[in-house]
């Protein structure tokens, strides 16, 4: 699991959701592999507010961000009808790739998971390694892009 205690060097907005009936197992709590669509929202939301949603990024930029590893410790669960919250927190930046801590819980601050998410870029016609755009790396660092950070 990544350094849980290394600063962030950006955090995304928060994302609430409700626990609806098909996020959650036979026991009725969340199924393990549904909080990877929390996560992705949180992610998706991180981009959103620097300036680079997907769309951008693949189309202006000619790039993939694609997961290549994922790791998620599970500390409490989550049942139906709870509010949770997740945010995205930029932890590193490589030359292709970023590296995301996602702590995941409930709005009474119960730590539910701690996920950790590796993304790389890849260029959009060969779906190889690429470095990560200049403008993206410039928005990341930029603490008057959006309002996160």
């Amino acid at each position: 699991m990544a350094d849980d205690t290394a600063e962030a060097l950006r955090v995304g907005p928060e994302v609430r959701e409700r626990v609806r009936w098909r996020d959650v197992d036979i026991m009725g709590v969340v199924h393990y592999s549904n909080y990877l669509r929390f996560m992705e929202a949180a992610e998706a939301e991180f981009f959103r507010t620097i300036g680079f949603p997907y769309p951008v990024l693949a189309d202006e930029h000619g790039v993939w961000i694609a997961r290549v590893h994922l790791e998620c410790d599970y500390h409490a669960p989550a049942k139906l009808d709870d509010e949770i919250i997740c945010r995205a927190e930029l932890r590193k930046i490589g030359g292709s790739s970023l590296t995301f801590a996602f702590p995941v819980s409930r709005l009474d601050g119960t730590l539910l998971v701690n996920g950790t998410l590796v993304l790389a870029a890849l260029d959009r016609t060969t779906l190889r390694a690429t470095r990560l755009p200049a403008a993206l790396v410039d928005a990341v660092h930029s603490r008057k892009a959006g309002s996160a950070g």
